[in-house]
């Protein structure tokens, strides 16, 4: 079979319809940063009260993410029948974002271990995996998030971790719920 040779503006266009077409899967998407923002948000605000609360297992609240680990993969193999095309952009952010979750797994385990404060490290780890989105997306709202994440994790090193739980959880719910609405404002 012969190939036809594009044009460079021809190429231009292909690279940013598969770019819109991504970024329309990230709103389609919204249901995963959506429920993460969620849970990772309401985990932390009971994780703080029980710590206020003098509760010895406080962190016992964090076996919530298996469950939404769960979920995502249900619905996850229900998005993936029907979805027809899968490009080099979605390949990418799956493996971006299976990552950062092996990454924070590793540093929940680890730290807990150690008996150390791991939420700067878990703030820097998805500030991470948000700004390579928002790289990979050409979405400028996931590259600032990602860039006030990093700055949230170096706060987070100079505070108590009842703090730092704060932190972590508006920084997560903030960034997501930006990030979606801006995105719905777009498409």
């Amino acid at each position: 079979m012969e190939e036809k040779e594009i044009s460079p503006q021809e190429s231009l266009v292909i690279i940013k319809t598969m770019i819109n077409k991504t970024q329309r899967q990230f709103n389609d998407d919204s249901f995963y940063y959506m429920m993460w923002g969620w849970l990772v948000f309401v985990a932390s605000i009971i994780h703080f009260v029980l710590i206020q609360v003098e509760v010895q297992q406080a962190y016992y609240v964090w076996f919530l993410m298996p469950i939404g680990g769960v979920v995502s993969a249900l619905y996850g193999m229900k998005a993936n029948k029907k979805e027809k095309i899968k490009t080099h952009l979605n390949t990418s952010m799956s493996y971006l974002w299976c990552a950062m979750v092996v990454s924070m797994m590793l540093v929940i385990f680890m730290g807990a271990r150690l008996n150390q404060n791991t939420y700067p490290i878990l703030i820097l780890i998805y500030g991470i995996g948000t700004f390579v989105s928002g790289g990979l997306l050409s979405f400028r709202p996931l590259i600032i998030g990602g860039a006030i994440c990093f700055v949230l994790s170096i706060s987070s090193f100079f505070r108590h971790i009842r703090i730092s739980i704060i932190i972590y959880s508006n920084g997560y719910v903030g960034i997501l719920h930006y990030s979606r609405s801006f995105i719905k404002s777009k498409v």
